[in-house]
């Protein structure tokens, strides 16, 4: 039985039956907030190991849909690469491919801007995060688009070997001669009608800020004469960064087109001045209250 004695200081101390009477030397008034703290305490606990458990199963989620989505369209496509001349099937099977994870993400994506897309073969420039750029732009993009890349994804199973069936122009960087060879015949298949995507950072961003652009995209854009669209990505940050394997929904994604950029007025003399301009288009084009826009303020 539970008794509060009547002197001061309020003590608490129990009884039961014939046992004797045991003090507590505590207050009431310590009691209250450590109860106050452990609950909070506890509750800290219980909700952070619920929020790391969803974590992972999504993340688990996220891995099986990439695997099985990429085994599927990409036995697809091979059926038709016999046939494909066009490159008709590969925009296709890619586009329901990378729209198909995109919307199994849980992830909004809000696109502007795809008015100022030029008729024309094009380079895209855009900023990388996350591997989920590709996917998004991939889905979004109303053209069939060939990358430009680091050599070492050609050694990623299945990835590699869909690279070179489709296309896409692989760059060794500590190769200068296969780097401008690729250059030229990238070139020359952007003369030919495709567009191409770069990003001219080379690599995804840790922190939202713009790296330092390498300068393999705006040689290739001044070669074949063709204009520079910018494209400002946000909200891609925490679906599988760099140096992380895992994925945590994003909140949403936006997608911003940039005004084209005509590359006639500059020789590959002034790729630097081109550099630049591009780079301020593209912070431009970010949301502004996204943490991109924020980490490029300066």
């Amino acid at each position: 039985m539970l008794k509060f004695a009547t002197a001061l200081p309020l003590g608490i101390y129990l009884t039961s039956g014939s046992l004797p009477r045991l003090p507590i030397n505590i207050t009431l008034f310590r009691l209250l907030p450590l109860a106050i703290f452990c609950s909070f305490l506890f509750k800290f606990i219980i909700t952070g190991f619920i929020i790391q458990i969803m974590k992972w199963l999504y993340t688990i989620w996220m891995w099986l849909v990439l695997g099985l989505s990429t085994i599927f369209w990409g036995t697809l496509y091979l059926l038709f690469f016999p046939i494909d001349r066009g490159g008709f099937f590969y925009y296709q099977c890619s586009r329901f491919w990378a729209k198909g994870i995109v919307k199994m993400s849980g992830v909004r994506v809000d696109v502007t801007g795809l008015e100022k897309i030029p008729m024309e073969p094009s380079v895209f420039m855009a900023n990388h995060q996350s591997y989920f750029d590709v996917l998004c732009l991939i889905a979004y993009l109303p053209r069939p688009v060939r990358f430009v890349a680091k050599h070492i994804l050609k050694y990623i199973p299945i990835l590699g070997q869909w690279m070179w069936l489709t296309g896409h122009i692989i760059i060794e960087r500590e190769n200068p001669k296969q780097a401008f060879s690729a250059l030229d015949k990238a070139a020359e298949k952007i003369r030919k009608g495709t567009s191409v995507l770069v990003f001219p950072e080379g690599t995804r961003s840790p922190d939202h800020k713009l790296g330092d652009f390498k300068k393999g995209g705006f040689v290739l854009a001044l070669k074949a004469g063709v204009p520079i669209v910018p494209v400002s990505i946000t909200g891609t940050q925490s679906m599988m960064p760099k140096g992380k394997y895992s994925f945590t929904r994003s909140k949403g994604v936006r997608i911003k087109i940039g005004e084209p950029i005509p590359t006639q007025d500059f020789s590959l003399e002034k790729k630097q001045e081109l550099m630049q301009k591009v780079k301020t288009a593209m912070i431009a084009g970010f949301d502004p209250d996204s943490e991109e826009a924020k980490a490029n303020q300066n």
